[in-house]
């Protein structure tokens, strides 16, 4: 099953980098790159809950869980002044936290 759900997220991540990508030569009209990128937000968000889950620490799971609920949840909400700021903040965040982790503190490996 969660070899199963792999292919479908990196699939869907796929369909997106595609879209992102042709977008540069197709230009796209507004309504297209609002889809698509919310859904690249979305995907980014779901991949920070699940990476949420295997942290063994508490402020590992509350740090990945909020910036992956915020990248969901942001897409959704209408847009204010720090809206964007933030969401490039919940983006960010989880990658400087992954790049400082010892390989200790890193996701479990349980079956």
């Amino acid at each position: 099953m969660k070899k199963i759900a792999t292919t479908i997220f990196l699939v869907l991540i796929g369909i997106v980098l595609i879209g992102k990508i042709s977008n540069w030569f197709l230009h796209y009209d507004d309504a297209t790159n609002k889809v698509l990128n919310t859904a690249m937000f979305c995907l980014i968000g779901v991949a920070y809950l699940a990476i949420s889950i295997g942290f063994k620490k508490l402020l590992l799971n509350i740090a990945f869980g909020l910036c992956g609920i915020y990248l969901i949840i942001m897409n959704f909400i209408p847009d204010f002044g720090f809206n964007a700021v933030l969401g490039i903040i919940c983006v960010i965040i989880p990658m400087i936290i992954g790049k400082f982790l010892p390989k200790k503190d890193t996701i479990s490996t349980a079956k």
